[in-house]
Order: C-alpha cells, then structure tokens, then sequence
C-alpha cells in the first residue's frame, strides 16, 4: 500500500504542477508557483498539496485564496484525466521550506565571510 501511495503522490505532483503552471502563465495565480510535494492520507480519502510562491506576501496571499477556491475544479480535472476509481479531497499548504532554507544559507555563508576576516 506504501508503495501505492509512493506513486500517486508523484503521478499528483506531476499533474497539479502542470496544472498551475498553465494557470500560473494565464495571470489567474499571484508570483510562480511550484509544487512542492503531495502527501495523500493513507485511506487515499484526502492529500494535502504543498506549494511555494516566488513574490511577495500578497502574491502568497492570492496565490493561497485562489488555490482554495480552485481545489475541486483541480480535483475534476484529474478525475478526468487520470481514470482512477478516486480522487482524493485536496487541501493546499505553504511550504515556507525555501525560505528557510535561503536563511540558514545566508547565515553559514556569514560565518564563513567572518572565518576569513578573522586570518
């Protein structure tokens, strides 16, 4: 079942962030928006898709309101066009992983400029 869920979860990732991209060049989403990940509920009853927004907060903001608005048009078109018995129920999260991770970057490349002050 592991496996299962493995691979809807990559087949899910794929097909939502073709999706929004689509959406995305069409102006109807705030700043880029990618995918992150999917997480699909081990009852396959509900995922919960993670995106990241390259912009600012209010890009983040509409880009959050119309992904909530827009989660059983993404469920229909999957539905259509993945031929599975069930789609599951979406939930869209940020993923603030990029921002973190430009954080820590920023500061290890600071202590590494002070390293090389001090000799």
């Amino acid at each position: 079942m592991i496996d299962r869920i493995k691979r809807l979860e990559a087949l899910f990732l794929e097909e939502i962030n073709t999706l929004i991209t689509r959406m995305t060049a069409n102006g109807n989403l705030g700043g880029i928006v990618t995918i992150t990940a999917v997480r699909v509920g081990k009852d396959l009853t509900t995922a919960k898709v993670y995106f990241s927004v390259f912009g600012g907060p209010e890009d983040r903001k509409k880009t959050q309101e119309a992904l909530a608005l827009l989660r059983k048009e993404i469920g229909a078109h999957l539905r259509g066009r993945l031929h599975l018995k069930r789609i599951p129920s979406f939930t869209f999260e940020y993923d603030d992983t990029p921002e973190k991770t430009a954080r820590v970057e920023s500061i290890f490349q600071l202590i590494d400029k002070e390293k090389k002050d001090a000799h």
